[in-house]
């Protein structure tokens, strides 16, 4: 099958999604000190432990837990973090490593920075493996994302509070029986799903056959014989969905027989941040040509073709860049950070877990024993993604019926019946099944030209359109205003 894919016919005028879809973001908080976090923190303390994204700490009195953290946090997180380990009765010793100045990221960072990253985890676990062995904490307090260990003597969790306002946000706030209900709601369908196809109106236009192999007899986790091989330090958590997170591809490779992704990858963010429009065409799971992308499109073509010979342990053909993430976020209350955007780890990572938004990711797969063999191996190993704000995934059942899971960035989950029951039992369905954020993209949800008014720089866009919404969020959202309030035409 070969798919023809026009990114133009997504475009039109008016913006094709401007009614469904306009944009919208929450309003700033200001924090002025440590106590303004508590509450999101001593809800993210008392969530029952989880090994998902979702951050879910389960703190007991009498807990010896290691809490890493780098000069990069923000000191009043960082006070805020420790004030609730001693209401929670806990002992703790907190670990900063010293990165140097916090860096002004862009969005090519990201190949070197996930380059070294990569290489950075494979380090780390091998730490907590020691720190298992010697039963020396209970819990690892860490990271937005990557690896986690067996939960034999110790439980590691996210720590995903590096400004103040990536803590004090309504998605840490959130009932976690109502996220593990999204999470299991998605991954149903995608695990009853025989073949998935994902669109997006920037161009992506992606299709997989969502094979038995990669599955138990029951398709409900991931092939126990796979995961042995693919993540033996912790069975039991890589057979499953990831909280917030949900595998929309499985993250792991059959043979190159069955690995048949085949279409197009673009858009213009990645974990980092913002680049200049990208396009790669994908066949047999493999990306082949690399077009556009400024100075991200450039870094991509070059490891490429560095590594196109490569043999990468478990990997179904030669080369790094192959396609196997596809991943959903869930909850609806995340939202892009303002304060401080594309300073160290204040970056495009923690956006990816709204609901709806997916990212793309391709090359190894993240803290696998096989991408830890590539860097003993001394390969280039690290993978490297492109996230999709308005995709529709498409499921085609067992029984050849069509389901939707994403419906033009909207996660479909938040509509079903029995969510929405789940959800009363906390408060108004309407308010805490919303997305609090959706970006503005001109052409696709806003007036303006797609090419020229954003693709050509979305790191100017997105800059400006952050500082306005953070200062003057009153004003921002009249000017986003669109359908009832009129369209600002400004021609």
């Amino acid at each position: 099958m070969t798919i023809d894919v026009s990114a133009e016919s997504a475009r039109g005028n008016p913006p094709p999604l401007a009614g469904r879809r306009p944009p919208r973001c929450p309003p700033f908080i200001k924090v002025s000190s440590p106590d303004d976090l508590l509450p999101y923190l001593r809800n993210v303390a008392e969530r029952p432990y989880s090994q998902g994204l979702h951050p879910a700490w389960d703190l007991q009195p009498g807990e010896r837990v290691l809490v890493q953290v780098d000069n990069w946090h923000d000191p009043l997180c960082i006070a805020a973090i420790e004030a609730i380990l001693k209401e929670k009765g806990c002992n703790y010793v907190f670990e900063t490593k010293d990165r140097g100045p916090i860096p002004t990221f862009a969005g090519h960072n990201e190949v070197e920075f996930f380059i070294e990253f990569t290489r950075e985890l494979a380090e780390l676990m091998d730490r907590w493996a020691e720190i298992e062995r010697t039963a020396q904490y209970d819990k690892i307090l860490w990271g937005f994302g990557g690896p986690i260990l067996g939960d034999a003597k110790i439980r590691v969790q996210r720590l995903p509070f590096i400004t103040p306002e990536m803590c004090a946000n309504p998605a840490h706030m959130m009932p976690i029986e109502l996220l593990e209900a999204l999470d299991e709601w998605t991954w149903n369908k995608v695990t009853g799903a025989r073949r998935i196809h994902i669109t997006d109106p920037e161009g992506t236009n992606l299709s997989y056959t969502n094979h038995d192999e990669y599955y138990d007899a029951d398709r409900r986790f991931f092939n126990p014989q796979l995961i042995e091989q693919w993540f033996p330090q912790n069975q039991a958590y890589a057979k499953r969905p990831l909280g917030g997170h949900i595998w929309g591809k499985p993250w792991v490779f059959l043979d190159g027989s069955f690995e048949d992704g085949e279409g197009v990858i673009a858009g213009t963010m990645n974990h980092i941040g913002p680049h200049e429009a990208i396009r790669m065409t994908v066949k047999d799971s493999l990306v082949q040509e690399i077009t556009g992308g400024g100075e991200y499109g450039n870094k991509l073509r070059a490891v490429q073709e560095r590594t196109k010979n490569d043999q990468f342990p478990g990997h179904p053909g030669q080369g790094l860049l192959h396609w196997w993430e596809a991943s959903i976020g869930t909850n609806p209350k995340i939202h892009r950070p303002r304060e401080d955007y594309m300073q160290g780890w204040c970056c495009g990572l923690y956006e990816r877990m709204r609901s709806g938004v997916v990212h793309i990711g391709f090359g190894t797969i993240v803290s696998s024993e096989p991408e830890r063999e590539a860097i003993r191996q001394g390969l280039e190993a690290g993978h490297f993604h492109v996230h999709l704000y308005f995709p529709t995934v498409t499921a085609t059942m067992a029984d050849g019926t069509e389901e939707l899971i994403i419906d033009e960035g909207h996660l479909t989950a938040l509509d079903a019946p029995e969510i929405r029951e789940i959800a009363a039992k906390y408060g108004d369905p309407d308010v805490l099944l919303s997305e609090d954020w959706i970006p503005a993209i001109p052409g696709l949800n806003m007036d303006g030209d797609y090419q020229a008014d954003y693709a050509a720089d979305p790191m100017d866009w997105t800059m400006t359109e952050l500082h306005v919404c953070r200062k003057w969020h009153n004003l921002y959202m009249k000017m986003i205003s669109s359908g009832e309030g009129g369209h600002a035409h400004h021609h």
